[in-house]
């Protein structure tokens, strides 16, 4: 435990304690749906996701068509947007430790139960008690997550909250996957085969509760890394969290509303029995650039016996996961890593009482690195840098500022230590 956080085991014990199924009660979870479809795919993404061509939204802007294109939320379906610096949050470091201990206590006794179990019979009876109880665990996971957009949406719950909760969230779920993975360590040839694939068709559930920039936040708040900026868009069913930490941009999506509860698998063809062939040409038409550049894959995987394909590669600016729904044809979860000295970007000058403001900006939700400096004598200059109406960071020594993009309008304020200030304004798509 990092020595700038307060010693809570104590606390932690009691919690842990606690059975590990408490939980917000499970709600009806039924398909999401909104009156605005949130479904974009930015940078000239192919076909329409859906047989209608309204459902989903293109940017065509062909300066940033030399890179992969990404899944969000179109503009008329958003319902929050915000930044965030993210750092140390003891409330924030004590969810997650708690979420944590909770896991691996709750894999410690069922390893020790299933140990002392005897009998064939006695040890699949307990085995399908534990998946049924995880089930459950998952569900509520599902509409606590629910529950949060809303409370995020109307106003009840600020970026702040909701970025710790966020980050609650997915260590609470990467505790349950990992239960998954010691009950398959533990059972081994003995798991039998319809549990293995109920496993599988809840750790697809789980997909949603998790990702990189969520785990970036709880590891500031708890004060394992340094405090890390975050751009956060919401709709009524979607997530979009997108950071820049050193050298590298990490963004994550969900959209609910791209992923079907029932329907036929419309990846499973005569040509391709099992869809795997099918997802991979629905990915080449979503991500034409990434797929025709590809360093490494793209690497395909069925999700269970699931409508779920997760489909992952390798390009020159960095990574893209993508999983793709078989029965909606549409990506719902994305992850993309892409390293900040080669994202193409569109640069913007601007030059106003003897300081030089260079933006280099790729697309909302993208990165954004800022440049300030004395325009007489090419110095770098410190800076307080807003967005928005909201202070972002400063450009420090070097005169330089990586930062993230807003959706929309953009509004970018630097003002100097002596007190000058300059202004830039545009439009990101």
């Amino acid at each position: 435990m990092p020595p700038n956080r307060p010693v809570l085991l104590a606390v932690l014990a009691l919690l842990v304690a606690a059975p590990a199924t408490q939980a917000v009660a499970a709600g009806s979870l039924g398909t999401d749906s909104g009156p605005v479809p949130d479904r974009t795919l930015g940078f000239g993404a192919g076909p329409p996701l859906n047989a209608s061509a309204d459902a989903v939204t293109l940017s065509m802007d062909a300066a940033e068509q030399n890179t992969s294109n990404y899944l969000g939320i179109s503009d008329g379906a958003v319902e929050a947007a915000d930044h965030q610096r993210v750092g140390l949050n003891i409330g924030g470091a004590l969810q997650r430790d708690v979420a944590s201990l909770q896991g691996r206590y709750a894999s410690l006794t069922f390893e020790e139960r299933y140990e002392n179990t005897t009998g064939e019979r006695a040890r699949s009876r307990f085995l399908h008690e534990e998946v049924a109880r995880l089930g459950e665990r998952v569900q509520q996971l599902e509409f606590r997550r629910n529950r949060l957009i809303d409370d995020h949406n109307s106003g009840d719950v600020d970026t702040r909250e909701f970025l710790r909760e966020l980050a609650a969230l997915d260590a609470t779920a990467r505790a349950v996957a990992d239960q998954f993975a010691r009950i398959r360590s533990a059972t081994g040839l003995e798991l039998p085969s319809d549990l293995d694939t109920k496993m599988s068709n809840l750790e697809g559930d789980l997909l949603s509760l998790y990702g990189p920039v969520r785990a970036q936040v709880g590891a500031s708040m708890a004060g394992d890394r340094a405090p890390v900026p975050v751009y956060t868009v919401t709709s009524q069913t979607g997530i979009v969290l997108s950071s820049v930490e050193r050298s590298q941009y990490y963004r994550e999506a969900y959209l609910g509303q791209n992923r079907e509860q029932v329907g036929p698998n419309r990846f499973v063809t005569e040509d391709s029995p099992n869809g795997v062939g099918t997802a991979v040409r629905r990915m080449t038409e979503l991500y034409p650039w990434a797929s025709a550049n590809a360093h490494l894959g793209p690497d395909v995987q069925g999700i269970g016996n699931t409508s779920i394909y997760h489909v992952e590669l390798r390009h020159p600016h960095g990574s893209l996961g993508t999983y793709l729904d078989g029965r909606s044809e549409s990506p719902f979860r994305e992850f993309q890593t892409k390293s900040l000295e080669d994202v193409p970007w569109t640069a913007t000058t601007n030059e106003s009482e003897g300081v030089e403001l260079t933006v280099n900006r790729t697309h909302a939700t993208g990165p954004m690195h800022l440049t300030v400096t004395d325009n007489r004598t090419g110095d770098p200059l410190a800076a307080n840098v807003t967005i928005n109406g909201q202070r972002v960071g400063s450009t420090g020594n070097d005169g330089e500022l990586w930062t993230l993009t807003p959706k929309q309008a953009v509004r970018i304020e630097v003002t100097t230590s002596g007190g000058r200030t300059l202004r830039e304004r545009f439009f990101a798509k």
